[in-house]
């Protein structure tokens, strides 16, 4: 059995995060889609061999897993020039390469703990070809599938995108095909008929002629990335399946008193929920003794932007939190921001919330006024990204591992900017960004950043407008 992958679509629904990009290639969980559905393909169907059907931005899926030796398998390509002619088209196009039976898995499904090896405990090679299915109890995912009716295992009935769906099992993209169903694929896409070409269509046709086809009960989590809300529902599904297991570091930012850091540190500890914790030392400020089980670093300067990308740098966990020790980010935020994380690749806390503002702190005024101004222009700027914001300028936040990683390369500035700079760059890769409120207390109260300047605001204002339109 080989596998067939078609990942020649443009994936229009799903823009801006797939904008110049593949579907398949979609980010989920710190990897590409179509290297989840590869590595069903080969550990739970034994397949070696693997075609790929490329279109626009084919390059991409070339690029990443070349002749496929990394991820152990033989990936073969083929060039799909008339994207326009479907999806049947795109099968046949991989016809050469069928002998026997071929899997075919849509690059644009996700699937998180599914049983695809029950396919082959099956009596496949008795039927001409087998659809996975679900039991769904929301009508429209249906709706925006195939349905497929079934007895005893055999299909009676398949309607692509059905206007009803009572007593109908969600048609899902992973199928066997046999050999001999190319032969009646070829018939439809070459037919002057004007009818529907694509396989779902064609398997219905055939149902109703008497073919045997049989239905496969698929379990395990499943989403269909046929959107941009599909997309992160996805993302959210892998990211919470074993996000207890996802281990948590901190860097904690040195500001403020000796007193203060001391007493953050030992507040954070208290905690027990990290596995690395770093104090970052911005350069020229007096070296601590730290409590057992910190780690200390020196940054290069004392500027905003240095201090955070040092810490960033030295943490190995998948999940980072980065917080002030200065007593302003509390650590009973900290399950608020890993609440969000699942959602996104970065959360960061909101110090605008005038309810979480302690009276007299320096978030008051024509400060607070500053970034919510600043806050909405990025979301107007960058509206198409569908930003939320009112703060930029919150240290307090938590971002994978593998999302900072692919930001890295691209933060370029040292100063107070950085903190825009990280959301901006995040947005550009097609990444979410999530704001929450967080209380936000200073100890010392009144006391007035260094950073909280016009210059400031001003460099923050062209950074925003000046990295969305960048060649």
């Amino acid at each position: 059995m080989i596998g067939i992958i078609p990942a020649a679509g443009r994936g229009t629904r799903a823009h801006p995060y797939t904008h110049g990009a593949p579907k398949g290639m979609v980010d989920i969980g710190g990897r590409p889609n179509l290297d989840r559905i590869i590595e069903i393909m080969r550990d739970k169907l034994h397949v070696t061999k693997i075609v790929i059907v490329v279109g626009p931005f084919g390059d991409q899926i070339r690029e990443y897993f070349g002749d496929g030796a990394r991820v152990g398998v033989s990936i073969v390509y083929v060039e799909n020039d008339a994207v326009d002619r479907g999806l049947g088209y795109s099968l046949l196009l991989a016809r050469p390469h069928v002998s026997d039976y071929a899997c075919v898995m849509l690059s644009d499904e996700c699937y998180v703990d599914s049983n695809h090896e029950d396919i082959l405990k099956t009596d496949y090679r008795g039927v001409l070809a087998v659809c996975a299915v679900q039991t769904a109890d929301a009508p429209e995912l249906i709706e925006k599938n195939y349905a497929v009716y079934a007895e005893h295992g055999l299909v009676r009935r398949i309607v692509e995108k059905p206007k009803q769906t009572r007593d109908a099992l969600l048609g899902l993209g992973t199928f066997l095909f046999s050999a001999e169903f190319f032969k009646h694929l070829n018939v439809a896409v070459e037919s002057s008929k004007g009818q529907q070409t694509d396989p779902v269509s064609v398997l219905g046709r055939l149902c109703e002629k008497g073919s045997r086809i049989a239905s496969f009960e698929l379990r395990g989590l499943y989403v269909n990335i046929n959107d941009r809300d599909a997309l992160n529902l996805a993302r959210t599904t892998v990211r919470s399946h074993g996000f207890e297991t996802q281990s948590l570091g901190l860097a904690l930012l040195m500001k403020g008193s000796v007193q203060d850091t001391l007493r953050s540190m030992n507040e954070f500890l208290a905690l027990d929920r990290f596995r690395q914790i770093v104090l970052v030392i911005p350069a020229g400020c007096p070296t601590l003794e730290v409590p057992h089980g910190i780690e200390r670093v020196v940054a290069p300067s004392s500027r905003y932007g240095d201090v955070m990308r040092t810490g960033l740098d030295v943490m190995s966990t998948d999940i980072i939190v980065c917080a002030h020790s200065d007593g302003s980010c509390l650590p009973r935020d900290v399950p608020k921001l890993l609440e969000y994380l699942t959602e996104s690749d970065v959360v960061v806390g909101t110090r605008t919330t005038r309810q979480l503002i302690e009276q007299g702190t320096n978030m008051r005024g024509l400060i607070r006024v500053a970034h919510i101004l600043l806050a909405k222009l990025l979301e107007v700027v960058w509206w198409e990204y569908e930003p939320r914001f009112t703060d930029l300028g919150c240290t307090y936040r938590a971002i994978w591992r593998s999302s900072y990683n692919l930001i890295r390369n691209n933060l370029r500035t040292s100063g107070p900017e950085y903190s825009v700079e990280m959301f901006l760059e995040t947005l550009r890769c097609q990444r979410r960004v999530l704001e929450i409120p967080v209380s936000f207390a200073v100890r010392q109260k009144g006391m007035k950043e260094s950073d909280q300047t016009l210059q400031t605001f001003f460099s923050i204002l062209a950074l925003i407008i000046g990295r969305r339109f960048e060649v």
